[in-house]
């Protein structure tokens, strides 16, 4: 979306909707961005030195917020904080991998301010363990229509000017293994060199899910390595098997030592989740 911008921050107009079909309007109307938490935005707008005419705010809409689990699925509001979350006892409990990745998002101060939607906006932290999560997310389109997309899906064509509304994870099942790690300069809050995130299934049948993050690394499922893996799953995981698949499915790594060390992280989760 292309917004006209304004050289001072004061001049901005905050548009405050009372539902999200009014907030899509406002935003088509306006050519303007969505804002709740806007951390990742202000980093943006302040680096620029430019700031939108327009922009709409969504915190007062009821709809975006809430968690909660049903029958076969948790139901996640896209305005969730990622602090508010980590703060859910069922939830952590369910999926412990979630909660890990959440707490390595940022500061507490970010993660207080920050959402799940904004988080997968801005191509986050949490996208890899979301991914192998098959996450589902239900948003708005431009013009206020109810629509459904997996995020693997949304990822590789992002619909323009979408509202996400709530983000679906189903529940894990009692045989899968889910494992995050990432390789990051923690005390300078950069974004992680590195995310790998797996689920591991092997019973009834091979059901594997395999997704890489980190900076300048656009989140995605390691699909080579999911095929290759899934038809081969009861022999022994090398690095000479691994390798060649990974540098398809990261081809931007394939000549930097980044390669070896997903290579090394994949193999460490393929053995935990045989433990």
């Amino acid at each position: 979306m292309t917004s006209a911008t304004c050289p001072d921050r004061r001049q901005t107009r905050i548009l405050l909707p009372a539902s999200a079909k009014e907030a899509c309007a406002l935003a088509r109307y306006h050519s303007a961005p969505y804002m709740a938490g806007a951390s990742a935005l202000q980093l943006g707008w302040n680096k620029t030195g430019r700031w939108p005419k327009h922009v709409v705010s969504l915190n007062a809409i009821n709809t975006l917020h809430g968690c909660h689990r049903a029958a076969d699925h948790w139901s996640l509001g896209a305005l969730s904080r990622l602090s508010e979350l980590t703060r859910n006892p069922d939830l952590c409990a369910e999926l412990p991998v979630l909660e890990t990745a959440l707490l390595g998002v940022g500061a507490p101060g970010i993660r207080h301010i920050a959402t799940l939607a904004g988080n997968i906006g801005f191509a986050g932290d949490l996208l890899p363990t979301l991914l192998v999560l098959d996450a589902r997310l239900d948003w708005l389109d431009e013009n206020g229509a109810d629509q459904q997309t997996l995020l693997a899906d949304w990822l590789t064509a992002p619909p323009a000017h979408a509202l996400i509304t709530r983000v679906r994870l189903p529940l894990p099942q009692p045989q899968q293994h889910l494992h995050m790690e990432k390789l990051a300069s923690r005390s300078a809050f950069n974004p992680p060199l590195l995310n790998i995130a797996s689920s591991w299934q092997w019973q009834p049948q091979a059901d594997l899910r395999l997704a890489a993050g980190g900076a300048g690394l656009r989140p995605r499922r390691l699909q080579a390595c999911e095929q290759a893996l899934a038809a081969t799953a009861d022999r022994p995981l090398t690095a000479r098997t691994l390798l060649p698949l990974l540098a398809a499915d990261l081809p931007e790594l394939a000549e930097q030592p980044l390669l070896q060390i997903a290579a090394n992280l994949v193999r460490a989760q393929w053995h935990g989740s045989h433990a």
